[in-house]
């Protein structure tokens, strides 16, 4: 039995599935020129493979009316699937008016779903500060999905869209547009932060188990030092996680952070290399060994704050 491709698609009701997101740190014009741009759409859609053009097209810019491409998606070369999506509308946003992109599809994905449809909404709101002359924007993104269901398929596809479409409007767009407007000190601020939030949150584990760190760099195991001991050693795991929150505020705030930690990881190795117990240590020398560390993470600073420029 043959099925005309009209009977199939009446067969089920149109979809429609819309997703919002207010995002605080990027602007309209940032935010279409991103959207528009095939090439993004992997990097925050979880369901997306990759996008490609019949045609030698930069996908780095945003699409104009009437060039089309295809996206990958599905689980290739296993489960290959593909949407040819041409842009049938593409208004840039400025002070007077929204932004709209809206990109369709005739044939969809052959067999599940036709007239497939997706339109990027970007408007601008005002954050309520609580005081008028500090009142903030934001964007206010709406993602407008559409497609006539021509299978089982499509139907039970919704769930898995909805999902797919809210993690990469909420998470996933805002991470990757904080990521790019990073600049490189930033970036290795957030890297150190997170290097030295791990350490530190191993240090306490360590001192609390077996000391083999400080008993390796010639000092006591932490229940054999004095209380003074202790306390220093648990505001040097502490200052771990301080670090990782620090650098996450960014600024000046976040090299605090980063100074702080160095700062006690080497007087923490002064102590030891110094002290009478610091007698018993290893030919690992833990306060040159800090000061060479340190060192090389103040180089790799400096580098990173004159890559702004």
């Amino acid at each position: 039995i043959t099925y005309s491709k009209v009977a199939l698609c009446a067969a089920y009701s149109p979809i429609s599935l819309s997703t919002r997101s207010k995002l605080e740190q990027t602007t309209p014009e940032e935010l279409y020129q991103f959207l528009g741009s095939p090439n993004n759409w992997p990097k925050i859609v979880l369901s997306s493979h990759s996008v490609k053009s019949s045609v030698q097209k930069n996908l780095d810019k945003p699409l104009r009316i009437g060039e089309n491409v295809d996206e990958i998606f599905g689980l290739p070369p296993l489960l290959p699937l593909s949407v040819n999506w041409k842009c049938v509308a593409s208004v840039p946003p400025s002070k007077a008016k929204s932004g709209r992109l809206e990109f369709y599809s005739q044939d969809g994905v052959p067999g599940i779903a036709s007239s497939c449809r997706m339109t990027f909404n970007i408007d601008t709101s005002i954050l309520d500060t609580g005081k008028k002359e500090c009142d903030d924007t934001a964007v206010d993104l709406t993602l407008q999905m559409d497609y006539e269901p021509m299978s089982p398929i499509a139907i039970l596809a919704i769930p898995v869209l909805t999902v797919d479409n809210a993690v990469a409007l909420k998470l996933l767009l805002p991470s990757v547009l904080e990521s790019i407007s990073l600049t490189p000190l930033d970036k290795f601020r957030q890297l150190m932060g997170s290097l030295y939030g791990f350490a530190g949150i191993a240090h306490l584990g360590d001192c609390l188990v077996d000391s083999q760190l400080l008993i390796s760099a010639g000092s006591p195991s932490y229940y054999e030092l004095p209380p003074s001991g202790q306390a220093f050693a648990l505001l040097w795991c502490a200052a771990g996680p301080f670090s990782f929150f620090a650098s996450r505020t960014g600024g000046r705030i976040a090299d605090l952070g980063l100074i702080g930690y160095g700062l006690i990881e080497i007087l923490g190795a002064a102590l030891i290399r110094f002290s009478s117990e610091g007698s018993i240590a290893t030919s690992l020398d833990p306060f040159t060994n800090a000061i060479l560390v340190q060192g090389v993470v103040l180089l790799a600073w400096l580098y990173s704050s004159k890559k702004e420029d």
